[in-house]
């Protein structure tokens, strides 16, 4: 037992007198109380004491229990405190500061490591040279120097059981987010907002993604964001955290098997526990995209040839003319008629006709460059090509090898008179579009399946 007065003798009472009548005092203080303050209900709380002075084990006890109506274990060295704590699971461990066995440092050591749930109040009564930081470090929660005052321990252990309330609320609180956030069939992650840095992910977002939580945890969110979409997926992080949420709609992320995949992604920004996080919720919307871009192809190309339509080739002749203005780039429009079409179709019918069309439409696709040239049906049997970034040479050698590829199919007599103009400064969208029609009617008027360029000095018929 700790001592906390001068023995017998002295001028201080002994301990036991000092601890009766302050149990006394006790006594009549709470007969006195008519109602309490704290109106919350610790009797659920499980205190163990450990003291081996018995007149301090009585008044802790009985005080524990008049005050709380907790349940109280109560043992008188340190090796049954660690007993009962692995056998009792307490909330609360009250221990005096030296007793038989494990005590002091060593005991509140023991069980902070094995039992940090357990909070500990220890109780001493050699304040001067008492080590309060390095109880403190080793992992107590509060002391209590004795002799204490009724009101202490009562203080003491509402401060404790309040903040065991909160942590447990916090727990429970964590539970039902993790249990929302683990079973929301919506895509979610939980970034740090400063470094973007991945700290959660659900299950629903690995199945988005293709990969496990560990291949997302711990890296940054840009990393599996489209290379094309990452300023603006940054810059939209940062203008939402101004007013604490907003969504970024059709982003492109990048999934482990390499796909692209459309999102709209809400922003919650939250903090908590000094965090400052961002959660982020992923809808897949690209199917709904595919669904509009086929729309899209749908009013753009031409359901028989699988070219594009007259409409779509208005639209990307203006864009090609203003860039060819600026100079940056070459550009050349190939005219294409089918030659006798119109015989073909009253002689063998509009079967065999719509087999020429297809025939030539795939041979356009299969002759331009894919990542530069375009093909048209504009109408009828009236075909365009803008071949972007080519000169008429090289349109020509196209056109050459379109036509030629076309004699040697099933085309019911017919073939193609082919014109190419080239882009010159200062000519309109339709100057542009007349020249090529001019050069291919001259081809028609040299005899059919041929073809012919347009001059420097051509000038479009009016």
């Amino acid at each position: 037992m700790e001592p906390c007065c001068k023995k017998s003798g002295s001028d201080t009472l002994p301990v036991e007198c000092v601890i009766r009548d302050h149990y006394a005092a006790v006594s009549r203080w709470w007969t006195s109380v008519n109602h309490r303050t704290d109106n919350q209900d610790h009797s659920r709380r499980k205190i163990l004491i450990a003291d081996d002075e018995p007149a301090v084990v009585r008044v802790l006890d009985k005080l524990v229990k008049m005050l709380f109506k907790c349940e109280t274990i109560v043992v008188q060295d340190g090796d049954a405190a660690l007993e009962a704590c692995e056998r009792e699971a307490p909330d609360v461990l009250i221990a005096d500061m030296v007793m038989p066995g494990l005590n002091g440092i060593e005991l509140i050591t023991a069980v902070n490591t094995k039992w940090p749930y357990i909070d500990i109040v220890v109780v001493t009564g050699q304040l001067d040279d008492f080590p309060y930081v390095k109880v403190i470090r080793a992992g107590a929660t509060d002391f209590l120097a004795k002799p204490f005052q009724q009101g202490e321990l009562e203080a003491k252990l509402l401060r404790v059981f309040r903040e065991r309330d909160l942590r447990e609320a916090e727990i429970i609180a964590e539970s039902k987010y993790r249990s929302l956030f683990e079973n929301n069939t919506d895509g979610m992650a939980i970034l740090d907002e400063t470094s973007r840095i991945i700290t959660s992910v659900n299950s629903a977002f690995c199945r988005l993604m293709g990969g496990s939580e560990d291949t997302f945890t711990g890296k940054s969110v840009l990393n599996f964001v489209d290379e094309s979409e990452r300023i603006r997926f940054d810059a939209g992080l940062q203008l939402c955290a101004q007013n604490g949420q907003g969504t970024l709609s059709d982003v492109a992320l990048i999934s482990q098997d390499a796909r692209k995949i459309f999102m709209d992604v809400s922003l919650t920004f939250i903090n908590v526990m000094r965090e400052h996080l961002v959660c982020l919720t992923f809808k897949d919307t690209t199917e709904r995209r595919n669904l509009e871009q086929r729309l899209v192809e749908v009013a753009q190309v031409d359901s028989l040839t699988g070219l594009f339509n007259r409409r779509a080739f208005n639209t990307e002749l203006d864009v090609a003319v203003s860039r060819a203005r600026s100079g940056a780039t070459p550009l050349t429009m190939i005219s294409i008629d089918v030659d006798n079409f119109k015989k073909c179709n009253d002689t063998l019918g509009h079967q065999a006709g719509d087999r020429v069309l297809k025939t030539l439409g795939r041979l356009i696709r299969k002759n331009i460059r894919s990542n530069t040239d375009s093909g048209f049906r504009c109408g009828g049997d009236e075909f365009s090509i803008i071949a972007s970034n080519a000169h008429a040479e090289a349109a020509t050698q196209i056109a050459e090898r379109l036509r030629a590829e076309y004699q040697e199919n099933e085309v019911h007599g017919t073939s193609l008179s082919i014109g190419i103009a080239e882009y010159r400064p200062g000519m309109s969208v339709k100057d542009f579009i007349r020249t090529a029609d001019d050069a291919m009617y001259r081809a028609k008027a040299l005899g059919k399946n041929n073809l012919s360029v347009a001059r420097p000095d051509d000038t479009p018929a009016s």
